[in-house]
């Protein structure tokens, strides 16, 4: 290739000083200049502030740069990182935020989470997890009555301390409020657990339906509280996404047999339901079309 590049442009990239020019590598014993200082070599020069040296020489052919500007950014970095290390709490200094934590017994990432998230210092997030570490050992009162824990005062008033901290966190309430609400709720909420009705039958829960018909009870739950509609308007919603054949549970005709079900009858065969429905989809064939074709298949194999 040097045939082939003009002998002016070679003589421009032999540039000297602290230069990273291709390749030419900075020699280990070659005088290094730096702030207006001279150094045996670079290795001498990042010896004497305490950096790595293979650290510069990457940095400087990674990103093109001058050695100088390559020792310049890892002696800022040093210094940024020791003031990083230092970490003041109670008039006591620790070397990290982290040592800190370990000390008090709490979640280093909890804490840097808050910061965060609320937009307060590390101090303050600190003090928020040692009182809610406390609380937690002295018990949860509720109703001027001690429990051991806040499991335990929701199994004694039949409430599900589940369904309590997920109202907390999701409307940024106390907890107290949340289990008030439950409480007070406790009839109604019990009322819609235990029976739902839909198309005019009745069952024993929300979840025993949405079982049968194979739909998530979370996601008509979900839907309920975003669209503030009824249980029943959220199931409705996700069953007009399925096939009417599905929803319905229709009898499924193949060869001249009658079964219960598409599933049934998949089953019996020994082939795979969801290839059945895929390829009817697919083709745009009937479903007792893409069953004939899984069932040659099999005997063919």
């Amino acid at each position: 290739m040097e045939g082939c590049i003009p002998q002016e442009v070679m003589e421009k990239k032999e540039i000297t000083g602290n230069y990273v020019i291709p390749k030419k590598r900075h020699r280990a014993k070659e005088a290094f200049f730096y702030e207006g200082e001279k150094y045996i070599s670079l290795g001498q020069c990042c010896e004497i502030y305490g950096i790595n040296e293979s650290s510069v020489r990457a940095r400087a052919w990674r990103t093109h740069c001058t050695w100088e500007d390559a020792v310049k950014h890892f002696i800022e970095k040093s210094s940024v990182n020791k003031l990083k290390k230092i970490f003041v709490y109670k008039g006591k200094e620790y070397q990290s935020v982290a040592e800190c934590c370990r000390k008090y017994d709490v979640r280093a990432a909890s804490v840097r989470n808050r910061t965060s998230s609320k937009g307060c210092s590390l101090e303050e997030a600190l003090d928020h997890f040692i009182m809610k570490k406390k609380e937690i050992k002295k018990g949860f009162v509720f109703r001027d009555k001690s429990y051991a824990t806040m499991e335990e005062c929701c199994k004694a008033y039949g409430v599900s301390a589940s369904s309590v901290s997920s109202r907390k966190y999701r409307l940024g309430c106390s907890i107290e409020e949340s289990l008030e609400h439950f409480i007070k709720n406790k009839e109604m909420i019990e009322k819609r657990i235990q029976k739902f009705t839909f198309r005019g039958r009745e069952y024993p829960s929300l979840r025993a339906c949405c079982k049968k018909y194979g739909i998530e009870d979370a996601c008509v739950r979900q839907r309920a509280r975003d669209q503030n509609c009824s249980l029943e308007e959220s199931f409705e919603h996700f069953m007009t996404r399925k096939r009417k054949y599905m929803l319905n549970n229709q009898e499924f005709e193949y060869r001249g047999i009658l079964y219960p079900s598409l599933k049934e009858c998949c089953e019996k065969l020994e082939i795979n339901k969801n290839s059945v429905v895929s390829k009817s989809r697919r083709s745009g064939c009937s479903l007792q079309e893409a069953v004939e074709y899984y069932v040659k298949k099999q005997h063919t194999k």
